[in-house]
């Protein structure tokens, strides 16, 4: 849900910290192979999905950290909302949710390690997801329609902060989703014998 006022981010925090426990739990139970596995030499693994959330997080909580403290620089009037936001920003958070409707190829940029380490991968994440949390929450007040930034990976498209928050929300949703993908295939692949375990 992209945030209209300023009560919304409460609900942002707790999304936040329900995909860093999904994450942690699915490492703790899973093992290295099993972290590591992919369906065929082209698909990511689990941990190569973690890898990329961490890959494209990180930049997108720059860009954002950076105009928030722009704009509490400037000494912009404190807002509680509404916040209006661009209507390709909330296109493009509807269309990030899971499950995928169109599978778009991945930038390069934005491409994980092939066999990325699991460990570095869940670390990566889970610490992205804690500057997360401390970016909703140092994010109270402001006028989250009205502050815009350019995505680190296109610069031309510009998005609200609201709006940047969600879309990595969606994003991380997204790709929880596919892992759950690539655990069914995982399965399937053991009972079939083409995998050890």
């Amino acid at each position: 849900m992209i945030p209209t006022r300023v009560g919304d981010l409460d609900l942002l925090v707790e999304e936040a910290c329900r995909q860093s426990a999904e994450v942690a739990e699915l490492f703790a139970a899973l093992s290295p192979a099993d972290l590591s596995w992919r369906p065929d030499a082209v698909s990511w693994s689990v941990a190569g999905h973690v890898a990329h959330l961490a890959l494209v997080n990180g930049p997108y909580l720059h860009a954002m950290e950076e105009r928030l403290r722009a704009s509490r620089a400037s000494g912009r009037a404190p807002s509680d909302g509404p916040y209006r936001h661009p209507w390709l920003a909330r296109w493009m958070v509807r269309a990030m949710e899971p499950p995928p409707k169109k599978r778009v190829k991945t930038m390069r940029s934005m491409a994980p390690d092939p066999d990325p380490d699991p460990e570095e991968a869940r670390s990566r994440f889970l610490a992205e997801q804690e500057r997360l949390r401390h970016l909703l929450d140092d994010a109270r007040g402001a006028d989250l329609g009205r502050i815009r930034f350019g995505s680190p990976f296109m610069p031309l498209l510009r998005l609200s902060l609201g709006a940047g928050l969600e879309l990595l929300l969606a994003h991380n949703r997204r790709h929880l989703w596919l892992i759950a993908e690539v655990r069914t295939k995982a399965d399937a692949a053991r009972h079939r014998g083409r995998r050890p375990g």
